[in-house]
């Protein structure tokens, strides 16, 4: 039986992100049980940990934020790190949500990198993104890019 284009969507970004926790894991990251709900709960660890899905505030349109990973780090990320990872294999609608990506990330109070790859949205959909990276977003990756930042002893 053949998926729909919306479950194939979701299928392809989860083996983005699970490309992702390889590497957090290899990096020395331990994976926190899913009761680590809220970003609170990560920042009082003391050793380099990270949690999927989990609750970092409010979007702009006041409902609840959630984040593909956070990252705690007691040197590099003591307040933490949010991970955004968007991955587009075919033309869809994921760049028409990047504004709305940016701006929680702008209204939010972490850190974040977002990954984007795939090559499915428009031709100056990826420019745009990667030239909003200020304030609080940090980078803007492909996936390249991020393993050759990880590979830097960035994360």
């Amino acid at each position: 039986m053949a998926k729909s284009q919306g479950a194939q969507a979701n299928l392809t970004g989860t083996r983005m992100e699970n490309h992702i926790e390889l590497s957090l894991l290899d990096c020395g990251y331990v994976k926190l049980a899913e009761t680590y709900a809220l970003v609170n709960d990560i920042k009082s660890l003391t050793q380099p940990s990270y949690a999927r899905q989990v609750q970092i505030g409010k979007t702009i349109y006041g409902t609840n934020l959630k984040s593909d990973f956070v990252l705690f780090h007691p040197e590099k990320w003591p307040e933490g790190l949010v991970i955004e990872v968007k991955w587009q294999q075919r033309g869809g609608t994921v760049d028409e949500k990047f504004p709305y990506l940016v701006m929680n990330i702008w209204s939010s109070e972490y850190q974040t990198i977002l990954i984007l790859d795939g090559g499915g949205y428009r031709d100056g959909a990826e420019r745009w993104i990667r030239s909003m990276q200020k304030q609080n977003l940090l980078h803007v990756f492909n996936m390249v890019e991020f393993l050759t930042w990880v590979n830097q002893g960035n994360l």
